[in-house]
């Protein structure tokens, strides 16, 4: 509750019944309704009861306001499942002058209620005001995104688009990034279902920069493959700065396949990066498939790690387990194969240094760095510095 009205206020307050009928003129009532504005209402302590009185007044008495007011009011009714109220209030207010917020409010209530066509000819017309380029970003990015909704509701895919590059170009101008981040999710899921992943490319890559790492995590995890190469490693680059690591192995596994060098270019990253077993045990044993690669030179340095990143995980787990159960296993393979006995594996691995005490994380990352065509220089540049 905000704090009680001045005696002189409230002494007035009480004489404010129906406006029509007080005995209180507008310019007696302005200093109530100033504190009510002020003291109640924008410190979101105004009693729901309190709304429609405050409502009546300002509308009695003229006051820029009431728009204002009207809307809150309007959004109360309808979270209050009053849609019919809502409506003709908003279309009440709308009535006397023209308002950004009501008529985006009166657009929700008459999608709330089925009219999914009235609620995009609203939303339309609001786009479309000479005024709606003054709105704040935030408030015209909601209106293309609820704009773009209504349209994917009623099944018009194509014509959602151009809005929702509205809406991504718009919210490029909002202090908040989540703003951006939450546009470019709707716009990439749209382009993407309809095939046009490189059309969401062209939209967003302008709006990519260092500050925008929400927005280059979405690219990179979504449109990884659409990226220019140039693009992408710019991408990944920045990624790794900021310590987004994550989001630099999704793209580097899911781009590996089968292919040998993409396989080893992502497990060195994982190695340089310090990734969790579960990422980097699966790609030892991809790139270990074969017997022939087992009896390759880098096997046991690969296989070693594999075992060293395991045994260095801090949070033990049965997986865990699993993966060092299994590294181990595969590093006995890789001894069979490079002609030792598995009696003699232990004193073998000692003494070629492939235990984790002997840094065999950081040489493995060093010896399969030199074996990757053209690794990026950020992975090259990281791998150097850890020496």
């Amino acid at each position: 509750m905000p704090e009680s009205l001045p005696a002189p206020l409230d002494m007035l307050r009480n004489q404010m019944t129906e406006p029509s009928t007080s005995p209180v003129d507008c310019d007696q009532a302005a200093g109530v309704i100033n504190w009510y504005y002020e003291q109640a209402w924008q410190t979101d302590r105004i009693d729901r009861d309190q709304l429609p009185w405050l409502l009546d007044w300002m509308r009695h008495c003229h006051d820029a306001r009431r728009f204002e007011i009207g809307d809150g009011f309007a959004v109360t009714l309808i979270n209050e499942g009053r849609l019919q109220e809502a409506s003709d209030l908003a279309e009440g207010l709308l009535s006397e002058s023209w308002d950004a917020g009501l008529t985006h409010t009166l657009a929700l209530v008459l999608a709330a209620r089925g009219e999914v066509a009235g609620a995009i000819a609203r939303l339309r017309k609001l786009v479309d005001h000479p005024n709606f380029a003054t709105l704040p970003p935030e408030i015209a990015t909601q209106v293309h995104l609820d704009l773009a909704t209504l349209l994917r509701r009623q099944g018009s895919l194509f014509k959602a688009i151009p809005v929702l590059t509205q809406a991504v170009e718009t919210a490029a101008n909002c202090d908040d990034p989540t703003w951006l981040e939450q546009a470019a999710d709707i716009l990439i899921e749209q382009l993407v279902e309809q095939g046009g992943a490189e059309e969401a490319v062209e939209i967003l890559s302008p709006l990519l920069d260092e500050k925008r790492l929400g927005l280059w995590q979405r690219v990179l995890d979504r449109l990884g493959k659409n990226l220019d190469p140039d693009l992408r490693e710019r991408g990944m680059a920045l990624m790794v700065r900021a310590g987004e690591y994550r989001t630099v192995l999704n793209r580097l596994v899911d781009q590996a396949g089968s292919n040998p060098q993409r396989l080893l270019l992502a497990f060195t990253a994982a190695l340089s990066l310090q990734a969790p077993a579960e990422v980097t045990c699966p790609l030892a044993a991809r790139l270990l498939a074969s017997d022939s690669a087992r009896q390759e030179e880098s096997a046991p340095l690969i296989a070693a790690a594999s075992v060293a990143i395991a045994e260095s995980q801090q949070e033990k787990s049965q997986a865990q387990a699993k993966w060092h159960r299994d590294g181990v296993v595969q590093l006995i393979s890789v001894a069979k194969h490079h002609g030792i006995l598995e009696g003699d594996v232990r004193e073998w691995a000692e003494k070629e240094g492939l235990y984790h005490e002997h840094g065999v994380i950081c040489r493995a990352a060093r010896h399969c760095l030199n074996k990757v065509d053209k690794p990026p220089e950020w992975l090259v540049q990281r791998i150097k510095k850890e020496g």
